[in-house]
């Protein structure tokens, strides 16, 4: 089954939203650097954006779908999301 239209506009917004969150995420995250211990911020913020992103895509696709994802949609939703890589890492740069 390939992802419907309306899920992909889900998925692009849920995306934007994140993006749109990552200069507050970045005053948060520098705080933390010394509790959790990690040396590199861009790549942890990068990480812990990629993650948001895969999470509650996937929330949003079971909640739609009531079930998982196949490995097909799976891919498709990576696509996705990998389309939007140099957005994120342009905004987290900024």
């Amino acid at each position: 089954m390939s992802l419907t239209p309306e899920l992909q506009k889900i998925i692009e917004e849920n995306i934007h939203m994140i993006v749109m969150s990552i200069p507050k995420l970045k005053e948060e995250y520098s705080k933390l650097k010394h509790d959790w211990k990690f040396e590199h911020e861009y790549d942890f913020l990068y990480g812990s954006i990629i993650g948001q992103i895969l999470g509650s895509t996937m929330t949003t696709f079971k909640l739609e779908y009531r079930r998982q994802a196949t490995t097909e949609e799976m891919m498709a939703i990576g696509e996705i999301i990998e389309s939007y890589f140099p957005l994120i890492r342009e905004t987290i740069s900024q």
